[in-house]
């Protein structure tokens, strides 16, 4: 009877493995379909897949039920300690099945892709002989740098801290800082080939829910192998792909996605990119930083007017320099035409080819001072811009006031505090330039209208794009072109259009006795 028994037992682990087999070729490119509980075709699945990987570790192990198992992992990217002393030793010593270990997470599959999914993400693969399932531990310690300071959005006060690389820890960042039972995350995976994860992170108590279920179906809409990095999201996920405004806010910066969440805007995280995006996204979002809700009130709109300042001089500046010294001189006064025409006596070129000179120089400067390391780029560009300038004008290409004229330019471009927003105004300034040479001042008019009928009917996940300017909305003074006390703050953006949009629940009351009187205070 033991040797039937035995002969029964044999052939019956033939069996499955022959149809595991079978399934293996049947199969689409050769992956299996269903999980065969056959411990040498796990092996050889595994193995195929990740081929000749030598951070593929698989073993088999003898269980203390007299069975045996299967374990498989990638090294490097799981925690051996939870893998020996929570898997291995219980299941060796005397736990019969896994879903008894003492771990956090175990998850039954009979699913080969979610199996293989599971251990690129980090986690352990468990199969005993003749289970009818495989389970998934998780045991993920994914490599990654220590959490820094947001290098690309710097702040004078408030919080400095920037976000990491991983998605977990990005989603630990943000329910740290926002300790709220209402703010829900949504994971979500986009990719067909490459698999990248992505998760939703939203206040269910303000947001509109029409707003989560936009950014839900533009997400799952995204057809794609893969993607690197939060831009490529963006590109999916903006009203018009092909527009030269940007419409989803990119920000490193873990304190403005929580003041983002907290006004009901969506942030969407990207696991491998620090930079999270937020929408929807209006031309004044882009305008606003971290340090204007960690100063002062009068601070804040002060460095404001500052910027809406150099986005004037940037976009304007060399455009009307051109029209005012080539196509319409007549509206300068004498004097500082007179000074104009004297400093070109002699310069074999005409403003604009000084300009377009002064254009490229600058932008080689810039680009060189990126790429180079950290300690060089600021003395590279320093002294570059330094010797460029001086050398042009007394080799006699230049005038002294188009060095002027695009030194300011070049800073003004720079004060404002969005990177992708600063590409775009180059973009308009070459197009305010072309006009202005060849129309003049009137050409200028007709580049700003232009740039007026392209902001007005640019949109943000329905929004519209200058919103609270047009439509103008009063109840968004508080934090528009100035900023406002906070005890004068009432209600949150009607931009995302909330569904609690009150703020707070009325102005601050003074206290009944703010001042001390003359004789209060007795010395001893």
């Amino acid at each position: 009877m033991d040797s039937l028994r035995t002969l029964s037992q044999d052939l019956t682990r033939l069996h499955q493995r022959l149809t595991g087999l079978l399934a293996s070729l049947a199969s689409p490119g050769g992956n299996l379909s269903t999980y065969v509980p056959d411990l040498d075709v796990i092996m050889q699945r595994l193995t195929a897949t990740f081929g000749p990987s030598p951070d593929l570790i698989v073993r088999r192990f003898s269980v203390a039920s007299g069975t045996f198992g299967l374990i498989g992992y990638l090294d490097h990217l799981v925690d051996v300690t939870i893998i020996d002393r929570d898997i291995l030793r219980p299941l060796m010593q005397g736990t019969r099945t896994v879903d008894a270990l003492p771990v956090g997470q175990a998850t039954a599959s009979t699913d080969w892709d979610t199996l293989i999914a599971a251990i690129t993400q980090g986690n352990t693969v468990v199969c005993l002989r003749d289970a009818p399932t495989a389970w998934v531990i998780d045991t993920a310690q994914i490599p990654h740098r220590s959490l820094d300071r947001a290098e690309t959005e710097l702040a004078v006060r408030g919080p400095q801290e920037g976000f990491a690389e991983v998605l977990a820890l990005q989603l630990s960042q943000v329910r740290h800082r926002l300790q709220s039972p209402t703010l829900t995350f949504e994971q979500l995976t986009v990719g067909s080939r490459y698999p990248v994860g992505i998760a939703i992170a939203y206040l269910q108590d303000v947001v509109n829910p029409a707003l989560v279920a936009a950014v839900r179906e533009r997400v799952q809409r995204i057809h794609a192998e893969t993607v690197v990095n939060g831009t490529m999201v963006a590109s999916y996920l903006r009203d018009r792909p092909g527009s030269l405004m940007p419409t989803v806010r990119n920000t490193e910066r873990v304190d403005l996605i929580v003041w983002h969440l907290l006004n009901g805007k969506v942030a969407i995280l990207v696991d491998g990119d620090p930079n999270v995006l937020s929408v929807p996204a209006t031309l004044c979002d882009f305008y606003r930083t971290s340090d204007d809700y960690a100063t002062a009130w009068y601070n804040t709109t002060f460095v404001r007017f500052i910027r809406w300042l150099g986005w004037g001089f940037g976009v304007y500046l060399p455009a009307l320099y051109i029209a005012l010294t080539e196509v319409n001189p007549d509206l300068v006064p004498p004097p500082l035409v007179i000074l104009t025409a004297g400093s070109h006596t002699g310069l074999p070129f005409t403003p604009i080819v000084e300009v377009l000179v002064m254009i490229l120089l600058i932008e080689i400067l810039r680009e060189a001072a990126l790429r180079l390391p950290k300690m060089l780029s600021t003395t590279i560009g320093t002294i570059g811009a330094i010797v460029v300038g001086t050398a042009v004008v007394k080799a006699g290409f230049v005038s002294p006031q188009i060095i002027v004229v695009m030194t300011l330019t070049a800073l003004s471009f720079f004060s404002g505090p969005s990177y992708e927003l600063t590409g775009t105004w180059r973009i308009v300034g070459w197009i305010m330039l072309v006009a202005a040479f060849i129309y003049g001042v009137y050409g200028i008019v007709l580049a700003t209208v232009g740039l007026s009928i392209k902001l007005v009917t640019e949109t943000s996940f329905g929004v519209p794009y200058l919103t609270p300017l047009a439509p103008f909305r009063p109840v968004d003074g508080d934090d528009l072109m100035w900023r406002s006390p906070w005890t004068r703050f009432a209600h949150r953006h009607t931009t995302s259009r909330s569904t609690d949009n009150m703020w707070n629940p009325g102005p601050a009351q003074p206290p009944s006795n703010p001042h001390l009187r003359r004789g209060q205070i007795k010395h001893r």
